[in-house]
Formats: C-alpha cells, sequence, structure tokens
C-alpha cells in the first residue's frame, strides 16, 4: 500500500494552507491529510500529531511533513512516522534547546514588532507580518491567507527534544531560498543534516507560492517511503 501524507502546518497556520498541494497529491493518486494542530499549548500539538500519525498509519506507511514551527512538533510526536520531511522548518538537535536557538534562527526584523500576546498567553500577528510570511505570493493570495491566520498560545519549548524523532527515520528537508522569516543559511545547515535536501527558489509558504514544485518533492518522498514498505529499490533526485 502506498505511503501516505501528513501535512503539518506552522505557526499561526491551519490545514487549509495546505490545500493546493493537497490537491497536486491527489492528481498522483496520493492520498494526504492536512489536520489542524490545537496551538493551545506545544503539548497539546504533540498530543495531537502522535493521534494523527497513529491514525494515519493503520492505512500503511506515512510520510510526515512539517513546515516551520511544526518541525519541533514532528520531532516529538512522528517517532511512529516513516519518513520525515522537514520545510524551512526547526529540525532539532538532541539536548538542544529551541527557545535558545530562536535568536539565531528567524531573520525578519518586522516579524517581532507584528506579533502581540494578551495577557492570557495567546499571540496574534497583525498585518505587517504578510511580508514575511508571503513575501514571494500573489497579494490577492497573500491576503487570503492572512486573513485566515489563528492566533496561538502554543511556544517554542525551552526543553530539549529527546530524542527527536528524524535521527532514527529516514528524513529530508526543503530550504526554501528566499526566506524572508527563516535564516536561509540555519536552514541549509539542518538540511546537512537530512538523509536528502532540496532547494525551492521561494519564500516561507511554498504551499502557496509554488505548490507544483513542493508537491513534486513531496511526492517523490512518498514514493520512497512506499519502496522501503515494500521491500524495493528506490532512487531520489535533488
Amino acid at each position: 500500500m502506498g505511503s501516505s501524507v501528513l501535512l503539518v502546518h506552522g505557526a499561526y497556520h491551519g490545514g487549509w494552507c495546505w490545500d493546493a498541494v493537497q490537491r497536486g497529491l491527489a492528481e498522483r493518486e496520493i492520498r494526504s491529510r492536512a489536520p489542524d494542530l490545537p496551538l493551545t499549548g506545544f503539548g497539546n500539538d504533540v498530543d495531537a500529531l502522535r493521534s494523527a500519525v497513529a491514525d494515519l498509519r493503520r492505512s500503511g506507511p506515512v510520510t510526515l511533513v512539517a513546515h516551520s514551527y511544526a518541525g519541533i512538533v514532528a520531532a516529538a510526536a512522528g517517532h511512529q512516522a516513516d519518513r520525515l520531511i522537514f520545510v524551512a522548518a526547526r529540525l532539532p538537535l538532541p539536548c538542544e534547546s529551541q527557545a535558545a536557538l530562536t535568536p539565531r534562527w528567524n531573520v525578519h526584523p518586522g516579524l517581532h514588532a507584528a506579533t502581540t500576546t494578551d495577557p492570557d498567553g495567546w499571540s496574534r500577528v497583525e498585518a505587517a507580518a504578510q511580508i514575511a510570511f508571503y513575501s514571494d505570493c500573489a497579494p490577492d493570495t497573500a491576503a487570503a491567507a492572512m486573513a485566515r491566520l489563528r492566533p496561538m498560545r502554543s511556544a517554542v519549548p525551552a526543553d530539549p527534544v529527546d530524542p527527536p524523532a528524524w535521527t532514527h527515520l529516514p528524513s529530508a528537508y526543503v530550504v526554501c531560498a528566499r526566506d524572508a522569516v527563516v535564516r536561509v543559511d540555519r536552514q541549509r545547515e539542518r538540511a546537512a543534516l537530512a538523509d536528502h535536501h532540496y532547494e525551492l527558489d521561494s519564500g516561507h509558504s511554498p504551499f502557496l507560492s509554488v505548490p507544483e514544485a513542493l508537491t513534486e518533492i513531496l511526492a517523490e518522498q512518498a514514493g520512497l517511503t512506499t519502496a522501503l514498505s515494500e521491500g524495493s529499490p528506490a532512487t531520489t533526485h535533488e
């Protein structure tokens, strides 16, 4: 049975951001699911993703795809997946505090200023964040996406993720070479740790700006998962 693809959104987003990628995967007869993380706390996100992996794995192997913040969640919750793919995402090292890494990870100077947090711990991004999240998207696409962003209480954890799931699973990393949120040099450092790595000429949200190119990569990786589960040889093109 072919691999299903589990698509996990990053901070403030929802499963909707993967719509175009899901259509592309469906055209290739690849099953996919794009759940909403609760975004009510890191632990809650981990629990929700762990449950989603277990549920989808009942139907066969799972290729887990994580964008941005979700890379930490996937590292903590993805141990029962068959393959992990990080898209401009955190790829935690053993014993590494992700909260401590943040100052060396984010790049856009206005993103922090465009983020507000209320007394109850709910964080929101204002309109000024659009240029960072969707720097290479069509204006109407970017505006529509901004209108769908959600508040979140989930925070990047200070405690290390040990052991990160990617250290014992096949993995791939997709660098977004024009990212205005995450430093590209940091992405490339993490990409070098994965089994396969790719670069897209895109900003931080390739699922909106270059969905077809991203879908091709994910379909190739899902094919590798399927081949591995069936004991067949497979190749990849980076």
